[in-house]
């Protein structure tokens, strides 16, 4: 037993690097990797990975500085536990957003803010000791340097060679194509409008690298959304005007306020629709009012969200239905109906809607019986046959609609049917005349440059749907359009 504890001890020893470094405020994993292999003398970066109980840095390379499972061995090599490793990555930063720290959706997440190449500070690098680069820099979105006031570089100051950030030579201030001191370039000065930026980004990406969230998961993720949600609303948006101030797609805004089941939205995302409700991301993942969103909502506090959701409505003539304001509050109509004092208040337009509907049904089957009436006098007066069928196409509805949906229209029908037995009756026509009106027919649609129907040729030729339809001459006139017309309705 003496022995075996001897054994673990001697290797512990000896897995341990000589040199070890403390990681520096902030710093990148990148870099720190590059500065304990140079610190340890070691020719390439790849003999940190073989020491460290043969871990593969491949991964490192295809997605750097990204929180991963496998940091035991280095924390064994280092003596650094492995939260001094997370902490020199994006994982506080993803825990902040409820992501899945699974390689694959996270690398959706993070991607389109992260630059592939190193971005530095070189007066930073010059005079910090030691010298090492800022996990902060990795964002495309931060234009500078706060401490020093210019633009981060991102390219080598001497050949204009990008600098990757893992070499396989582990080399901190060295360009690895022209050998240039990296310290020596001369970075530009920030303008007022960048420096502003920079100096409200590097305050929110610090907050989200180094602190730790309130919830974990999908727990997290609802919370964020709902504070977006309340400032959404609070700005008077719907979720397709905000979607089009971002110029993104109408279910990115869905997903971060109430969670899609597949997640689309990133970083980028988040980012930009904060800076749309103008609120930095501080301000987003303030504390005092996460915390008042972790309460559950009374029923005075849904009463008044209803009532906020039916106004942004009624401001935009939307009709005011339980799904369309469970929808702006992400919560079921049915959910809402729990509530008493809710349902009443959806009740009481739910009857509204439905008198209204009624008297503007009404009011339109008033018009239609006066302009039938009106077409049926004209057509009488003039001598013409009288289709029914026509008078539908003239209003723009077809015969079935009108008789099932307007029950007046339908006795008017009746009436007209019952008095005017001759009228009712369809032109009599030969197969040769019948013939010859269709072709007419197709001739002026085609010469004019307008579609071709059944509703234009029955207007134009006075036909009727069946004497169209049973003829064998007409059908094989109409072949071509007809399996046009088939496939369109498919």
């Amino acid at each position: 037993m003496g022995t075996e504890r001897w054994m673990d001890q001697e290797r512990a020893i000896w897995n341990v690097l000589p040199l070890h470094p403390q990681p520096q405020p902030l710093e990148s994993m990148t870099s720190y990797l590059t500065r304990l292999a140079e610190a340890n003398g070691l020719q390439s970066i790849n003999e940190l990975g073989a020491l460290a109980g043969g871990l593969r840095l491949s991964s490192l390379k295809r997605s750097p500085d990204y929180p991963a499972s496998a940091y035991s061995g280095l924390a064994q090599i280092t003596g650094h536990p492995q939260e001094t490793w997370l902490g020199m990555t994006f994982f506080h930063l993803v825990q902040h957003f409820g992501r899945s720290m699974h390689p694959h959706p996270l690398h959706r997440f993070l991607a389109a803010s992260l630059s592939p190449f190193l971005r530095y500070c070189p007066i930073c690098v010059a005079e910090h000791n030691p010298a090492y680069y800022c996990l902060l820099w990795r964002f495309l979105v931060l234009p500078g340097c706060l401490e020093h006031r210019v633009a981060l570089l991102d390219q080598c100051g001497h050949c204009g060679s990008p600098l990757p950030l893992l070499r396989p030579l582990p080399q901190l201030l060295k360009c690895p194509a022209c050998q240039g001191d990296l310290r020596s370039s001369i970075p530009s000065p920030l303008g007022i409008d960048a420096f502003a930026l920079t100096e409200r980004l590097t305050d929110d990406l610090k907050m989200l690298l180094t602190s730790e969230p309130r919830c974990q998961g999908k727990e997290q993720a609802k919370l964020i959304g709902k504070r977006f949600q309340f400032l959404r609303q609070q700005r008077d948006l719907l979720i397709p005007e905000a979607a089009h101030l971002l110029g993104r797609d109408a279910s990115v805004i869905r997903d971060i306020d109430y969670l899609n089941r597949f997640r689309q939205a990133s970083l980028d995302d988040y980012m930009r629709y904060a800076d749309m409700l103008e609120y930095s991301l501080r301000e987003i993942f303030d504390e005092q009012f996460l915390q008042e969103l972790l309460a559950p909502p009374s029923e005075e506090q849904l009463l008044d969200q209803v009532q906020v959701s039916i106004h942004q409505l009624e401001a935009r003539n939307k009709p005011i239905l339980p799904g369309s304001i469970g929808s702006l509050m992400g919560i079921s109509g049915r959910r809402l109906k729990q509530y008493p004092r809710v349902k009443k208040l959806l009740s009481r337009y739910e009857a509204q809607r439905k008198e209204e509907r009624c008297l503007l049904g009404s009011k339109l089957e008033d018009e239609l019986v006066k302009q039938i009436e009106h077409m049926l006098k004209q057509l009488e007066a003039s001598g013409e046959p009288i289709v029914l069928q026509h008078i539908c196409d003239l209003v723009g509805l077809s015969y079935s609609r009108m008789v099932y949906k307007y029950p007046r229209i339908r006795a008017l029908f009746h009436e007209y049917q019952k008095s005017r037995s001759g009228y009712r009756l369809s032109p009599r026509f030969t197969e040769e005349e019948k013939h010859q009106r269709v072709q007419t027919a197709l001739d002026l649609l085609v010469s004019h440059g307008e579609p071709v129907t059944l509703r234009q040729i029955r207007q134009i030729t006075r036909l009727t749907q069946k004497q169209l339809r049973c003829s064998p001459a007409i059908k094989a006139l109409l072949a071509p359009y007809t399996g046009r017309w088939q496939r369109e309705a498919s």
